[in-house]
């Protein structure tokens, strides 16, 4: 019991770690999803069948059972839940073919870990693979036909074995659960799983004694609602993009400057190169108060009508996944043309693309959070 109320907890403590250490690829991924896949509570529906083992053929003792569980994931790897289970089970002997049912119901705290979020940095999978173990108490009544059994005369073991006395009608015992798991999200707030445990039970639980503890196991189809996760929120930093970068927008005049004066004097103009930088908050694609930019871009692109704006977009290395950093960086980058053809800018004058996070053009990290307007 000690050793197993430690393997928990060290459990605990290591999926809390590692969840940690993985916040910044959740807080990304939840800006993907719209909202925060955790924390988040849930309720929980199961039936299927049970299974007591006992020296009576497989099948002959298979019995319905069902379940309700409430419980939360505190965080992407770790969850509690206050599970129900219970409703027949069944026994039987090797020399005789007869066999007995009883009911029973199960109540148990159990911890929940799941190993797809301990081991990932993404946090919403369509299948997850979660470890169940619990602690808790059963209690078994209504054994009449183990009654009856024993009322036709001696035969192996027909003795019922509840109780000290061994002539209770009734059983109280500890559950002790390990299982797992295995939960398909199907959306939002909806999940289909199948759930196999093993609970070990107190020896007399099958109304026979054998100096050791019963084991049941329960294997079932689940039904699960999820709520209470929060809508996704911008990071504590200010979301508003900041311009910097070359504004170098001046010109020089190609000529001789002693004949500047002269009546037949023909100037040539030539425009120097445009470069600005639009930098973003984390997960931010739309660019605002960059009104001045896209108007020094336009007159640029009137006074230069050969000439191209390359606006390319960027998401930095340190979030996120590459998949996730290619789609911010293409929106980036069709955001910006958007702007820049709101202030006036020809579509034949741009080129525009979203490097993703395979280019970093800054060696500070947050910086690459950025899009890049050239004229050339």
């Amino acid at each position: 019991m000690t050793f197993f109320k430690r393997t928990l907890l060290a459990a605990a403590a290591i999926a809390c770690a590692l969840t940690a250490s993985a916040q910044d690829a959740y807080e990304s991924e939840a800006w993907e999803l719209g909202y925060k896949p955790y924390p988040y509570n849930f309720i929980q529906l199961q039936g299927g069948i049970g299974e007591t083992f006992t020296n009576a053929k497989f099948t002959d003792i298979m019995t319905p059972t069902a379940s309700i569980g409430f419980g939360r994931f505190f965080a992407p790897a770790i969850g509690a839940r206050l599970h129900v289970n219970g409703w027949e089970s069944k026994g039987g002997f090797r020399s005789i073919t007869d066999t007995y049912k009883y009911k029973y119901i199960t109540g148990n705290v159990d911890i929940l870990l799941n190993l797809n979020n301990l081991f990932s940095k993404k946090s919403h999978h369509f299948l997850n693979v979660i470890l169940v173990g619990g602690v808790g108490l059963s209690y078994a009544w209504q054994n009449n036909d183990m009654a009856a059994i024993v009322a036709k005369g001696p035969r192996e073991n027909t003795m019922n074995a509840w109780g000290k006395g061994f002539d209770r009608d009734d059983l109280l015992s500890h559950n002790l659960r390990a299982g797992v798991l295995l939960d398909f999200n199907i959306a939002k707030h909806w999940a289909l799983g199948v759930e196999v445990d093993f609970n070990s039970l107190d020896d007399r639980f099958n109304s026979k004694y054998t100096n050791r503890d019963d084991w049941m196991m329960t294997g079932q189809i689940s039904l699960t609602y999820k709520f209470g996760m929060a809508k996704s929120k911008k990071p504590d930093v200010d979301d508003t993009p900041y311009v910097g970068g070359a504004h170098d927008f001046g010109e020089t005049d190609n000529v001789d400057q002693g004949t500047v004066n002269q009546p037949n004097t023909t100037i040539i103009k030539e425009a120097k190169p445009l470069k600005e930088v639009v930098y973003y908050a984390i997960n931010v694609s739309d660019p605002k108060n960059v009104e001045a930019v896209a108007a020094e871009c336009a007159r640029w692109c009137k006074e230069n009508p050969t000439k191209k704006l390359h606006v390319t977009g960027y998401a930095d290395k340190g979030t996120g996944t590459a998949v996730i950093n290619q789609r911010i960086s293409d929106a980036r980058a069709k955001k910006m043309v958007e702007a820049l053809k709101n202030a006036g800018v020809l579509d034949s004058q741009i080129v525009s693309e979203g490097l993703g996070d395979k280019v970093q053009p800054f060696t500070s990290n947050d910086d690459n959070r950025c899009v890049i307007i050239e004229g050339k």
